[in-house]
């Protein structure tokens, strides 16, 4: 087991996780995209939980798996214009350990899909994320 593994293990260890998690990844991310999200806040979450999931690089979801949620199956645009699919629908939040929210463009804001926030509350009322002192991930790259 090498540094970055005992350091993994030692912070999963947290008194906050439940000690029946599911067997597979020991971190799972559900990833909701906003309309007209930040494509490089997207890919910074994304790379960080890549390079966390497996060691020496080789990008298999060992440790941590994610996955993009969106309300329909409809591939959602990013502000540049580039389109991601979704993974799965929002569903069930208890199945994931953190939900992150990456946020878009301003004047979208108020312009959440209900889903969202209905899925969002579902999380809090499950205890999503699992720690009491964490609060749900959300990134943008901020006002330009």
């Amino acid at each position: 087991m090498n540094a970055s593994e005992r350091y993994y293990d030692r912070v999963m260890a947290s008194p906050d996780r439940p000690p029946s998690h599911p067997p597979g990844p020991r971190l799972r991310v559900g990833v909701v995209l906003a309309r007209r999200f930040t494509l490089a806040a997207f890919a910074n979450v994304v790379d960080v939980l890549r390079l966390s999931a497996d060691g020496g690089d080789r990008s298999r979801p060992i440790h941590c798996s994610w996955k993009v949620l969106l309300a329909s199956m409809d591939p959602v645009r990013s502000s540049c214009g580039i389109a991601i699919g979704p993974d799965e629908a929002p569903g069930d939040p208890a199945r994931f350990d953190y939900i992150v929210v990456v946020g878009g463009l301003i004047d979208e804001i108020e312009r959440l899909e209900p889903a969202y926030t209905a899925f969002l509350q579902r999380a809090a009322a499950a205890r999503v994320p699992r720690s009491a002192s964490a609060p749900v991930p959300s990134c943008c790259t901020g006002p330009g």
